[in-house]
């Protein structure tokens, strides 16, 4: 099996000895070898076919312990590809006209236009917030009870691209999660009326160095948060509703964004992936003191 494609122009293939139609000087296969000196200096050939041929390619492969690997490595401007050239076939010696080296960003190897395909292939793990207690003890978030910002804990680590194979590139995208804040908006019950809130709760920066569980929720309920607290956001990851009504929580996790290369390593845009919206009714407790 084979493929064919146009060498793009501004391509070093293309240009290599003098352009498209440049005619090289080589021996054709089939010549008797033992008049090759006399083939070389009476019959030789001359052909407009120039063949490259890569050598041997060390491959790089992504680090094991995926989770502590922070994308690095070389630039693809600073990576080049060595290939063997020849004239009209690789039989006789007499046909290798020397090496050449290309630049990782010429037209004919240049990986990137491959990003788009990559992006579809990124699924990352889908973000859940986190579930207070009392919504399952109450029905609701609690009136001045602070409720704790968080997702699922698996959704907190780095991730990558399904691979793609493009011209002896091995491709991936890599992400590492950055930054985490939720987006709240509160509407008050219009008969029981409050302050309504609309606003970004920051959580979690780059610099934060929270534990990751998998199995719990990202970053972890303090034992220390408050059984009350003043309306609004009082510290990072938390947020305490003003009265009665409903809220809807959406988590956004920003991602660093790493295009790889068999080991070179491209910065791309940073990528903000949410969650789907969650709403939660808001209710007031109500004490009842009961004397025999």
């Amino acid at each position: 099996m084979g493929v064919f494609t146009s060498i793009p122009s501004g391509s070093a293939f293309r240009s290599h000895g003098g352009g498209a139609a440049a005619e090289c000087e080589g021996v054709a296969e089939g010549d008797d070898p033992e008049t090759i000196d006399v083939v070389e200096d009476q019959r030789p050939i001359r052909s407009t076919r120039w063949i490259f041929i890569e050598g041997i390619v060390v491959e790089v492969p992504l680090p094991i312990d995926f989770d502590a690997y922070e994308p690095e490595g070389p630039s693809l401007a600073e990576i080049t590809r060595t290939f063997s050239v020849y004239c009209a076939d690789t039989f006789y010696s007499a046909n290798f006209k020397g090496f050449i080296e290309v630049a990782a960003t010429d037209p004919m190897l240049d990986p990137r236009t491959q990003l788009a395909s990559l992006y579809n292939g990124l699924q990352l793990e889908e973000l859940a917030v986190y579930e207070n207690k009392v919504v399952g003890e109450w029905g609701g978030l609690v009136v001045r009870s602070p409720a704790w910002l968080a997702i699922n804990g698996s959704a907190w680590r780095t991730q990558r691209s399904n691979p793609e194979y493009y011209r002896g590139w091995t491709l991936y995208l890599i992400t590492v999660p950055t930054a985490l804040d939720f987006e709240v908006v509160f509407v008050p019950d219009p008969d029981r009326p409050s302050t309504p809130f609309s606003g970004v709760i920051p959580c979690v920066a780059g610099e934060d160095d929270f534990p990751r569980v998998e199995n719990s929720e990202f970053p972890s309920r303090p034992n220390a948060l408050a059984d009350f607290a003043e309306p609004g956001s009082n510290q990072d990851c938390e947020w305490t509703p003003p009265g009665p009504g409903e809220v809807t929580i959406t988590a956004r996790q920003t991602f660093a964004v790493s295009f790889w290369a068999s080991g070179a390593v491209e910065p791309q845009p940073v990528y903000v992936w949410e969650s789907p919206p969650v709403s939660f009714r808001v209710g007031e407790l109500v004490a009842v003191n009961v004397n025999d």
